[in-house]
């Protein structure tokens, strides 16, 4: 039996197929402000302190997507001429792992690929990608919005530990938002902000919150090794 936190998107698939309404996003919009913020944060984390940030430190780098879905970031990515050397793709659902290998060799997605794994019940599956892959950027894109906040400050504290350098950006539904668009989040869950930074800030010094888009609705968060 699938783990809770996949159950609503196994559904989703189910009843709706493999694309777009099945990653459980409010609008594409929001999807694509949400890729934006992690790469503008990432870009800030990886460069010196003093510099002004440019999704230019992105190129070269390897990216893992955790949760990726149909792999919309690996295509925000190539829309937006960001040369990273390579996107690992880790999706839980079988359904969205096959489509989302079909969309990269259907569109001709450069240097990708997938991997079927549930990050979460997968305790080797960081090391596996830092080590096997190369992996030096772990980017959570909505793939923690179905967990219990300290499930998912659990994964992520395991996912920068695998690091010995670059970076984790992960985003989530905040609580700090003043006027939701919705009050209803439907299997998504909002968590305590400041609470997950300052846990979080006891594991990286180097740490980063961004929570100045989509009104306050979401909030990102890097830690950098």
């Amino acid at each position: 039996m699938s783990a809770d936190y996949l159950r609503p998107y196994e559904e989703a698939v189910e009843e709706s197929g493999a694309g777009f309404e099945s990653l459980l996003w409010r609008n594409k919009d929001y999807q694509l402000k949400r890729f934006q913020v992690l790469c503008e944060v990432a870009s800030a984390g990886l460069d010196k302190p003093d510099a002004p940030a440019s999704l230019d430190k992105l190129a070269g780098r390897v990216i893992a997507d955790m949760g990726s879905g149909t792999a919309d970031l690996c295509k925000w990515l190539n829309d937006h001429d960001v040369e990273y050397g390579k996107y690992v793709g880790v999706e839980g659902v079988t359904g969205l792992a096959e489509a989302s290998r079909k969309r990269i060799a259907d569109e001709k997605l450069p240097e990708a690929e997938i991997i079927e794994s549930d990050f979460a019940a997968d305790s080797a599956i960081f090391d596996t990608i830092v080590k096997n892959r190369g992996v030096e950027l772990i980017m959570f894109s909505g793939s923690l919005n179905t967990f219990e906040q300290d499930h998912a400050v659990r994964v992520i504290t395991s996912a920068y530990k695998a690091l010995s350098s670059g970076g984790v950006v992960f985003n989530f539904l905040s609580d700090l938002v003043r006027e939701p668009p919705s009050g209803d989040t439907g299997p998504a869950k909002r968590f305590n902000t400041l609470a997950v930074f300052q846990q979080l800030s006891k594991t990286a010094s180097k740490i980063a919150l961004r929570h100045d888009y989509l009104e306050g609705h979401d909030a990102t968060i890097g830690m950098f090794v």
